[in-house]
């Protein structure tokens, strides 16, 4: 199983559609809230230094905002070739 990650805030629109379609897709995930300092601390451990949400981990690989989303919208295949590489 792979090791699935959704760093979000809760006031961000862009984490919210990032959930909504992990689940329509039978994706499980853990959230972890990118606001605390652990979750922070986290992030740069890893070289994610980014502070737009959200940052998505799919096992050890860390991908940002501008990585998931393009002109303001979900990549819904580049979402896809991440999770089924």
């Amino acid at each position: 199983m792979r090791n699935i990650q959704v760093y979000s805030t809760s006031n961000c629109p862009n984490c919210r559609v990032l959930k909504q379609l992990l689940e329509r897709m039978n994706v499980q995930y853990k959230e972890v809230d990118m606001a605390t300092p652990a979750a922070l601390t986290e992030l740069r451990m890893n070289g994610v230094f980014t502070m737009a949400a959200p940052v998505l981990q799919v096992d050890n690989k860390f991908y940002t905002y501008r990585e998931l989303f393009s002109q303001e919208k979900l990549d819904n295949s580049r979402l896809d070739s991440l999770l089924n590489a």
